[in-house]
């Protein structure tokens, strides 16, 4: 797995010490436990807890006479069951409770002594990634430029509060690393908008988006599929140039190791953006350049697991087919964008 996967432990109190002591086993074993130790002080207990779940990629009760007598165990359990979430129970010594008990559950021996081998012997990418009837999705539709800026703003900002971090993988024309980092009174603004002048707000959210966007590459990288030959002619070539100028810079500042660009006209087939295995973002448009309308927003951790994967899959045979190494793809692309900008 490129990313460990999240899992989220649901308990009952009187269970701390049992809870703490899994925690740290799924985090030997390369897991991240979510748990109420996450939340963060000064915000509302039940939303976090919800927020927690709803990021996780399992979610796992952990099972005792305790939990049995506490409602919230069963909440959260059907709060995940309502997200698509797969369950893993696990039972120590007997399967209490109502709902829990129409769930396939592991049982470990009261002591705590197996259960580092039990959940060892579990293979949980493969019953993250298996498909799961009924497919009930975390979604959001939105039909607007701005709306979609700022849902990508949003998200981006949702995961770093959280502590968390993901490599930006993103196919689009040019990226959303074409946007400047300026003060919407900059005239950079007016350039790149060039025959087609949008709003005040609309740039304050584009420049929110780059901002969310670049935090997370800097820190853990991005790969970009894109298109310097790619013309917005509603927008005219000055606006494009405007955009490549930008896009080179960016590149400029980043070192070899944390970007890798694929450059195809493949970038034109809709805008697909994706923050590690968080949430992903893919829009299509009326025509290329026409701007973003129906953007579909995900963040039910393994459909974008399944999203992830097979824009890997896309980059890698990208970068092979076009005979580009992923050591120097940086450089190669600041060197086609100024041969754009020359012509």
């Amino acid at each position: 797995m490129p990313y460990p996967l999240r899992i989220f432990l649901s308990y009952s109190h009187e269970d701390g010490q049992l809870a703490s002591s899994a925690a740290d086993v799924l985090f030997g074993l390369g897991y991240v436990p979510m748990w109420d130790k996450n939340i963060r002080p000064g915000i509302a207990f039940t939303e976090e807890i919800k927020r927690l779940i709803h990021y996780s990629h399992v979610f796992m009760p952990l099972i005792t006479r305790n939990s049995s007598r506490r409602p919230w165990v069963h909440q959260e359990t059907g709060y995940a069951t309502a997200l698509n979430i797969p369950i893993l129970p696990i039972a120590f010594g007997s399967i209490p409770g109502e709902m829990v008990a129409q769930l396939q559950a592991v049982t470990v021996n009261a002591d705590f002594s197996d259960f580092r081998d039990r959940i060892s012997s579990i293979d949980l990418e493969q019953m993250v990634l298996s498909p799961r009837q009924p497919q009930v999705n975390a979604v959001e539709i939105s039909d607007w430029s701005e709306r979609r800026a700022e849902l990508l703003a949003h998200n981006c900002r949702i995961v770093s509060e959280i502590g968390q971090s993901g490599r930006v993988r993103q196919r689009a024309s040019l990226s959303s690393f074409s946007i400047p980092d300026k003060d919407v009174s900059n005239a950079i603004w007016d350039q790149r908008d060039g025959d087609v002048p949008r709003s005040t707000f609309y740039h304050n959210l584009l420049r929110e988006e780059r901002r969310g966007l670049e935090l997370h590459a800097r820190k853990s990288g991005c790969d970009l599929i894109v298109d310097p030959d790619f013309c917005l002619e509603r927008n005219g070539m000055p606006a494009t140039l405007a955009r490549l100028q930008i896009l080179k810079e960016f590149l400029q500042s980043m070192p070899d190791d944390k970007v890798r660009v694929a450059i195809s006209p493949k970038a034109r087939s809709g805008n697909l953006t994706i923050l590690g295995d968080w949430f992903s973002a893919e829009s299509v448009s009326p025509r290329p350049g026409e701007g973003h309308r129906q953007t579909i927003f995900t963040w039910h951790p393994p459909t974008v697991l399944r999203v992830m994967q097979k824009f890997d899959e896309d980059f890698a045979e990208t970068i092979l087919e076009n005979h580009i190494d992923p050591a120097t793809s940086r450089q190669q692309a600041i060197a086609k964008i100024d041969q754009v900008l020359a012509r």
